[in-house]
């Protein structure tokens, strides 16, 4: 119910501020022709720019995506944050259509002034408008909703209880088998678990909620089954997230339910196939234009200040631990040194470092030859930073979600 309420409030909150921004394009035209503050060409295509605006718009909706569940309760920076997303979106359509359509026309300022008052708009209706559309929509449905567990647990939905307010949550009271319980505000206690047929025939409840792991099988079929009976909704609370410390992903496969640590979005394979030519589209032009020119330059230095090979190659971990050689521009003199040497990172004033490779460094010019490892599929474009073995073993006993790195190709 509360998803689907959330689901509706975004595409509500959405369709407004569609309306909203594409009136204000007009009006911001209207008043800039009628005022003549702003010199408008006749042979301006307004109409092409509304229908950017409007496409502008409409794109930003995906942002909600990030936002939706706190959509409503964002504070001030968050509405910055969420508003400044939307209007770089708005802006790359406008300045697209001006490229595309090579229209030496358009007033800059026009669209300049136009963008500002928009993101002015775009703050004001995400700081506002959520709880607006909340008062009118949800306010007369409101959901009267009962928890059983400990109140020690149920305390802990504080904070959640106040964020769902917007959307017709109202606490009615609690059940819990313990002989003394914590006072929560706004949430009286109204007995034990035995009292639930009472409480559901003296007070209406729309809602149950129950903490996980508090009841046994027997009396969670019991109270489903009496919820059920009185027309009450049923939610389950889990702390796992909580106790685990970590964010949970729940999988629906058929008649199975799971939770998982992580979400792997990269398992499909069509992200997979688009990641991929994405990669190819970057790398590819890297390697064949800007790689040669910069090999000949460094080659050259190198025999002036640091003679030896132009490349340094070095094992490093990747997608599912798997090793691959990684190739960068060699940025040190060229000395026999032990494994233990060789793992020791560059320090500042490292004296293995020759002064043109202090500049590769600095530059992360040395850097560029990985694009082959991305030609090779060893890397990706984006990704975590592939470390030597020794150093995974080290980073893994720092931290212990350090190895997830391994579940995509280091970038």
């Amino acid at each position: 119910m509360l998803r689907n309420r959330q689901e509706g409030l975004t595409t509500l909150h959405g369709i407004w501020v569609t309306l909203i921004v594409s009136l204000l394009f007009l009006l911001h035209t209207w008043l800039v022709q009628a005022t003549g503050l702003i010199q408008l060409l006749p042979d301006t295509h307004l109409t092409l720019y509304f229908l950017c605006v409007v496409g502008g718009v409409l794109v930003t909706l995906r942002v909600y995506q990030a936002w939706g569940q706190r959509l409503g309760n964002l504070n001030w920076i968050e509405c910055v944050q969420l508003s400044a997303q939307q209007l770089l979106r708005i802006a790359l359509f406008l300045l697209a259509a001006a490229f595309a359509t090579k229209d030496t026309y358009i007033s800059r300022l026009f669209l300049g002034t136009f963008l500002i008052s928009a993101g002015i708009t775009l703050f004001v209706c995400n700081y506002h408008l959520p709880g607006l559309i909340c008062r009118i929509v949800f306010k007369a449905s409101s959901v009267p909703t009962l928890f059983i567990g400990s109140s020690s647990e149920t305390g802990k939905l504080s904070t959640w209880i106040s964020k769902k307010a917007n959307l017709g949550v109202l606490p009615v009271g609690l059940l819990a088998d313990e002989p003394e319980s914590i006072p929560i505000p706004m949430i009286p206690r109204l007995g034990g678990i035995e009292d639930l047929g009472r409480v559901l025939a003296d007070t209406p409840v729309g809602q149950i909620i129950i903490l996980q792991n508090y009841l046994s099988e027997y009396q969670t079929r019991d109270i489903v089954d009496m919820a059920q009976q009185y027309g009450c909704r049923i939610r389950i609370y889990s702390s796992w997230e909580r106790d685990y410390e970590h964010p949970l992903t729940i999988d629906h496969e058929g008649e199975y339910t799971f939770f998982t640590l992580q979400n792997e979005p990269l398992e499909n394979p069509v992200n997979r196939s688009i990641k991929r030519v994405f990669d190819l589209a970057f790398s590819l032009p890297v390697v064949a234009f800007i790689l040669p020119p910069l090999m000949c330059l460094v080659w050259l230095v190198q025999r002036r200040q640091a003679p030896g090979s132009l490349f340094y190659t070095q094992l490093r971990s990747g997608l599912t631990k798997n090793t691959f050689s990684i190739i960068k521009f060699r940025t040190m003199y060229e000395t026999n040194q032990s494994d233990d040497q060789t793992a020791r990172q560059a320090q500042h004033g490292d004296q293995r470092i020759f002064p043109f490779g202090r500049f590769l460094r600095r530059t992360s010019l040395d850097e560029i030859p990985q694009f082959v490892n991305v030609l090779l599929g060893d890397m990706s474009i984006a990704g975590p930073r592939p470390h030597l073995r020794q150093h995974d073993r080290v980073f893994a006993r720092i931290l212990k979600t350090y190895h997830t790195r391994h579940f995509v190709k280091p970038g």
